[in-house]
């Protein structure tokens, strides 16, 4: 059975071979086609790369002189963020400002007494109110914890509820308010101000009012200044006149305690200064002519009068007298400096500052040009609650009080944003210290962003370098590749040989590179260079370093952050600057790189014109392949067809020739 032979299928005359054989050399232009192809494909992923690193580039370039350049970005320093910290954003300007954190905003947390662990809520309307919010829903007996749930459930955020065991078999409940400050006080309404008494969260207490005796007030006229009324009352208002004292009784004196809080009202009333104008010397007395007398023709003039004026001497210019420290309760104890403005300054002053007795307030304008208007005079309860108290507060809603720069501030909150800006103030503790707070660029983030600016100029070179040459030194000279990245250079190591496009962007990004740039600020400032950018920021070693000749730049980072250090502006001008006051910016190293590169990078640029050249060609020849995928599939069917056909005539006269030869020997 070994020399069973079916044409087509299997040969002992070695037809398969013949045919690869034949079929080889018929493939040789496929394979030159398949070779283009891989080279097209290659090109198209060179060409794809470089775009996406060109437009990283340009990005770059952006960052260093567009709207969101980092040159305006801000950090603000905090001499103890345990005190105080800060954050500063965009719209800030550079400034320290000294702040000093009296009080911490508060929140009212209010505690019960110890109750029951099966205390029961009973049935009614529960009101609460915080600052000008308010929730209110119904509730029917139940245990206090599904009272609990009910107040959380329906707060809209304004409060929370919870139980805390504080022994084994009692609990206390806690009512807070979500929000901080003076103006957010935990108010209960309707049946809730009957559990408050009854759970001892609250308890009455007396709301009257101490107000200033203005019937009896008493006054003194420092200097007759012309004004014919030293003071007069309007509604509770007080207007005192220039160079005046006035002394507002409480009668009877008030008992201070620790939760009482002087209130009152200032307004200051600048008058016109009238210029001053020196006396002139009088002329003295008018002394009459002596007289005379005549005879026969003879006149004789009596002796003038001789009297003896005393010397003039000048009156002293009038004192002109500007205080702002004229205030003062029980005639001693010195009150907060006004401020010079035209708007009402309210002020608060606790007990601390009074001491036990509030027996009177004093007003010692001894101002020349200027009217004190005092208003609103009262002594109030701080942690009265509309007639009810809080009987064990946790703590208690508070505003935070701060001085910025020496000028007192108040806020509902521990984070302010609203006083210097483009900065937020975090307050964190209080102290008697002064916070320094340095509000300055965030040179970090432009060191940062300049880098990636120069990172991505240099992994531009690098392509065009690795594209262009056949010489291995340009990638074993970059140290910094990794083992995949060097397989993958080496690849494509001199893809472009003698194409002028790299030639050309190369030669233009060093030419951008070295260039001196206008700006506003003259030739301070107008070199990369002179930021420590260069080609050889870091100096040449022993011998020639080729790699420092093929024209990365390098940044010498001292040189860089003297620079920062220095004067922010002139840098941000040296990579983007308006030099003909449209507001637009027109000249700068990262503007003239992103103008240059988006020509490559635009839609219809060189770049996207070539990967589309390439993906034509790649097209093209793929469609080429096929057809002569399918020429050289029917070329192997015929030559298997014709070898079959002649094995077949072989094998047939291969069997005659066995017949005639059996026949010839039967014969014999």
């Amino acid at each position: 059975m070994s020399d069973i032979s079916i044409p087509g299928v299997n040969s002992k005359y070695g037809t398969d071979k013949m045919i690869k054989g034949l079929m080889d050399a018929e493939r040789i232009p496929l394979k030159r086609l398949e070779d283009q192809k891989q080279t097209y494909d290659d090109q198209k992923t060179v060409w794809q790369s470089l775009n996406t690193t060109l437009k990283s580039f340009r990005d770059s370039s952006k960052l260093l002189y567009g709207f969101e350049n980092p040159f305006k970005e801000h950090i603000a320093d905090s001499s103890d963020e345990s005190i105080l910290s800060a954050t500063a954003d965009r719209d800030s300007t550079n400034e320290i400002i000294k702040v000093k954190v009296n009080q911490l905003a508060g929140n009212d947390r209010l505690l019960s007494k110890s109750l029951p662990s099966d205390f029961r809520v009973p049935k009614g309307i529960y009101s609460f109110k915080v600052g000008d919010s308010e929730i209110s829903f119904k509730f029917n007996e139940n245990r206090i914890q599904t009272f609990v749930e009910a107040v959380n459930k329906r707060s809209k955020g304004l409060m929370k509820a919870k139980l805390l065991n504080d022994t084994a078999d009692t609990v206390v409940l806690l009512l807070e308010a979500t929000k901080t400050g003076s103006s957010n006080k935990l108010l209960l309404q309707s049946d809730s101000i009957e559990l408050g008494l009854k759970t001892g969260i609250i308890k009455t207490v007396d709301d009257t009012n101490n107000t200033a005796d203005l019937n009896s007030v008493s006054t003194q006229t420092l200097q007759n200044n012309g004004e014919k009324e030293i003071f007069s009352i309007n509604q509770d208002k007080v207007k005192l006149a220039a160079e005046s004292k006035i002394k507002i009784p409480f009668t009877p004196p008030v008992d201070m305690k620790s939760n009482l809080l002087l209130q009152y009202k200032i307004q200051i009333i600048n008058l016109p200064k009238e210029e001053y104008k020196p006396e002139t010397k009088p002329k003295g007395p008018q002394i009459e002519s002596p007289g005379s007398i005549s005879f026969e023709g003879i006149t004789i003039d009596n002796s003038p009068s001789r009297v003896k004026l005393p010397e003039w001497t000048p009156p002293p210019k009038p004192k002109f007298i500007n205080s702002l420290d004229i205030m003062s309760i029980n005639g001693n104890k010195p009150l907060p400096t006004l401020k010079d403005l035209d708007t009402v300054q309210q002020f608060s002053i606790p007990y601390s500052t009074i001491g036990n007795s509030l027996k009177s307030i004093d007003i010692d304008n001894i101002n020349t040009n200027r009217q004190i208007i005092i208003s609103d005079i009262k002594v109030i309860n701080q942690d009265s609650r509309n007639g009810y108290e809080a009987l064990n507060p946790v703590s208690s809603a508070l505003d935070a009080k701060l001085t910025i720069d020496g000028i007192p501030v108040t806020r509902e909150s521990n984070s302010i944003d609203d006083l210097i800006q483009g900065v937020t103030l975090n307050l964190n503790s209080t102290s008697d210290k002064e916070v320094k707070i340095d509000i300055k660029p965030d040179r970090e983030s432009i060191k940062n962003k300049i880098i990636e600016f120069v990172g991505n100029y240099n992994q531009i070179l690098q392509n065009i370098h690795i594209l262009t040459s056949r010489d291995p030194a340009v990638i074993s000279e970059l140290d910094y590749l990794s083992d995949d990245e060097k397989k993958a250079a080496k690849k494509n190591l001199g893809l472009f040989q003698g194409d002028m496009t790299f030639s050309q962007l190369k030669n233009r990004l060093q030419q951008l590179a070295m260039k001196s740039y206008t700006t506003p600020s003259g030739n301070n400032l107008n070199l990369l260079s002179q930021i420590g950018i260069s080609t050889n920021s870091s100096g040449f070693g022993g011998g020639i370093n080729k790699a420092k000749l093929r024209g990365y730049l390098e940044i010498n980072e001292g040189i860089l952050d003297e620079a920062l250090k220095q004067d922010v502006s002139k840098i941000r001008e040296l990579f983007g600057a308006d030099t003909d006051g449209d507001l637009i910016v027109d000249s700068g190293a990262a503007y003239e790189m992103d103008k240059y590169i988006s020509s490559y990078t635009q839609v219809g640029g060189l770049v996207a014109t070539r990967i589309a050249g390439l993906s034509s060609q790649i097209s093209s020849t793929e469609t080429d392949i096929t057809n002569m995928d399918r020429q050289l599939d029917d070329k192997e069917t015929q030559l298997r067809i014709k070898f079959g056909r002649m094995e077949s005539a072989l094998k047939t006269m291969e069997q005659n020739t066995k017949t005639i030869d059996n026949f010839s020997n039967s014969n014999n």
